[in-house]
């Protein structure tokens, strides 16, 4: 048996961290005396415990620790990477944001429609047209496809309603958007599953247009930027 700090340093986890693992069930010890509470680890217990080490450092929380044992470890590793690649393109697009401001300043009172919410019968049908047709991301925490970097003049959300779960009597939505290259985003727009509406056309009282039916039947006026 091995007391605590001998377990800490052939397992490499602190024994704030051993302590912790052992109040929350993750590691609990071998043996813990009654008469003093000190604890004892077995020898068994050490590749158990140098695991967790090493998922430590990966910053993996306790809960996702927990579930190798049940759902195995590549699998948690996997989830585990899609949350930190989550985390990386976050820190990402404030960076990007960063460079932003410092190129052209940060932008103060500015009062526009940020957001629309549209129906669709097929919710992944419609996200998945929209980020191939637009580039959109989608936060699924929230239902709603992201065009632009928040909080600069191109932040826009598209948030996606279940037509059997947010009934809308107004039926489909009209909304629009600019875009850099008008007969290049109609073209793609149709390639992703969009019905051409109106083709593009110039008029003398706003910029180069079209209009195209999204898979829900939302309609999309598009506009040159």
């Amino acid at each position: 048996m091995l007391s605590i700090g001998s377990f800490s340093l052939v397992t490499g986890l602190s024994i704030t961290a051993l302590r912790h693992y052992d109040d929350v069930g993750l590691l609990p010890p071998a043996y813990v005396d009654p008469d003093t509470g000190y604890r004892r680890y077995g020898q068994d217990q050490i590749s158990q415990a140098r695991l967790y080490a090493a998922l430590r450092r990966l910053r993996m929380p306790v809960d996702a620790m927990r579930a190798v044992h049940e759902r195995g470890l590549d699998t948690v590793l996997a989830e585990h990477r899609e949350h930190l690649q989550a985390q990386a393109d976050s820190l990402t697009q404030l960076i990007e944001t960063v460079d932003h401001y410092l190129e052209k300043g940060i932008p103060v009172n500015t009062k526009r429609i940020t957001q629309v919410t549209i129906v669709a019968d097929e919710p992944q049908t419609s996200i998945a047209f929209y980020r191939n047709a637009f580039d959109a991301s989608y936060h699924q925490e929230i239902n709603s496809l992201q065009f632009g970097t928040y909080p600069d003049d191109d932040f826009f959300l598209l948030t996606i309603a279940n037509a059997e779960r947010h009934p809308w009597s107004g039926g489909p939505t009209k909304f629009g958007l600019l875009v850099d290259d008008l007969d290049a985003a109609h073209a793609r727009a149709l390639a992703a599953g969009a019905v051409e509406i109106e083709s593009p056309i110039d008029t003398p009282w706003k910029p180069r247009s079209s209009i195209v039916m999204d898979p829900g039947g939302n309609h999309i006026d598009l506009y040159q930027g």
